[in-house]
């Protein structure tokens, strides 16, 4: 009887529809259900109140009630030509979390009327519109509310971590572990004394921050000639230049390198001081003593010579140590200065752009027992992002806070090395941040 008489007065059945519409974009669900509910048994709009009956329901906290709706909205016929105006007005209401999320679970479940996308006045020219591919596909999401920033530790795990990690540690608190590069890598050899684990007892040069340099270290500690290439230059204790010369003979460099468990390479620099003449690249910079400007040019480097500069180091190191896991991390320490006409933030941005495409393109090569740590993320991605600070607690903008110092190394190690106590160690990292 009740359908009947709304049959005969599509008028009033219309205002009851518009009226449900307005308490669920207020959030009245209890009272917009069962005015759909009156619509649909008068055959009214049904695959608009289908949809808008699985909105009620999940905000209402009933996914199993939402899911069965979405079943039937998906079987259901076409949408009004109103439609997605009325729900674009109600997703707007609800707000950028709450609408978000109904908008999301409309999407996942396929309940959305796909022959009426992008249309919203209706048209002769409407296309029939499928779902994505992956609309329904496993997905990692960036992080949806400010409030996931808050505990730093669990950030890191949840959204930076996944994919990054071996599938069982690699290590154990007797391996040595040899760590070359800029400061990631003294930070961990000097972390990992403090903790009583074994660390490299070969000194290294600090200014392997680049590729080229790293290469041809490798390639010394190899074979015992210097690369064509090598412009071996580095910062000195007290600042200026000096030629860097082993402290000893490199058959002890070869020994130790046989001998290692892993190896931790960090790269920082993308933008380097070449010789024109020979194409040659300095580990760091041009002395005084020897700089002619017609000859010394600064560029930065391509992806391709940079892929090319990882992929011989991992050749070299598993030439001397078959099978060694290498472990590959991009510093987060941002240039100190830039020779280019640009500014030194886009070259410093340009510069670790190029480095983290070389590493994602060594990584895509699939070389079994190389890994990528992301250290760079966690500080540069994530840190723009955080209430505090993750730089300059020293007083140097470029250093990275003692704290996010810690984080990473703690990770690192709860994830790389094995331990008696995992719980303990994650604890022990959570407690820090």
């Amino acid at each position: 009887m009740v359908s009947s008489a709304l049959n005969s007065n599509n008028e009033g059945v219309n205002e009851i529809f518009e009226k449900a519409v307005r308490d669920l974009a207020a959030g009245r669900t209890e009272v917009a259900l069962p005015g759909f509910s009156t619509c649909i048994e008068a055959d009214f709009r049904l695959r608009d109140c289908l949809v808008f009956m699985v909105a009620c329901a999940y905000l209402a906290g009933d996914r199993g009630g939402a899911s069965e709706l979405a079943d039937w909205a998906r079987k259901s016929g076409k949408a009004s030509d109103e439609f997605y105006s009325l729900l674009g007005r109600v997703i707007n209401a609800l707000g950028p979390n709450t609408g978000d999320d109904v908008w999301r679970f409309l999407q996942k479940n396929r309940c959305l009327p796909w022959n009426s996308v992008g249309s919203t006045v209706g048209s002769a020219a409407q296309k029939s519109v499928e779902p994505w591919f992956f609309a329904q596909q496993k997905i990692n999401r960036f992080p949806k509310n400010q409030s996931d920033f808050g505990d730093l530790a669990r950030l890191v795990m949840d959204y930076v971590l996944p994919g990054h990690l071996p599938n069982r540690p690699l290590f154990t608190r007797t391996s040595t572990v040899l760590t070359m590069g800029s400061c990631f890598a003294q930070e961990l050899r000097n972390y990992m004394a403090s903790q009583g684990m074994r660390s490299d007892w070969l000194f290294v040069p600090p200014g392997l921050n680049n590729t080229f340099a790293a290469r041809q270290f490798l390639e010394w500690c190899a074979t015992g000639k210097q690369s064509a290439d090598a412009y071996w230059y580095d910062e000195a204790t007290g600042g200026g230049a000096r030629k860097w010369q082993p402290e000893t003979e490199h058959k002890n460099y070869r020994a130790v390198l046989q001998g290692i468990d892993g190896l931790v390479l960090t790269v920082g620099l993308a933008e380097v001081w070449y010789d024109i003449r020979s194409g040659g690249v300095f580990w760091r910079g041009v002395p005084r003593s020897i700089y002619d400007p017609s000859i010394h040019k600064c560029r930065m480097s391509k992806v391709s010579e940079n892929v090319e500069n990882l992929v011989r180091s991992i050749e070299v190191a598993r030439e001397l140590r078959p099978g060694l896991p290498i472990i590959l991390t991009l510093s987060p320490i941002p240039l100190r200065a830039t020779f280019d006409d640009r500014s030194c933030i886009s070259a410093d941005a340009v510069s670790k752009s190029t480095l983290r495409v070389a590493i994602e393109e060594v990584m895509g090569l699939g070389l079994p027992g190389v890994s990528y740590w992301p250290s760079f993320e966690i500080v540069r991605w994530l840190g723009s992002h955080t209430d505090r600070a993750l730089f300059g607690d020293d007083g140097n903008t470029r250093h990275v806070n003692r704290f996010a110092v810690q984080l990473i190394l703690d990770q690192f190690l709860a994830h790389y090395f094995e331990s008696d106590s995992p719980d303990r160690m994650w604890h022990d990292v959570a407690s820090k941040c």
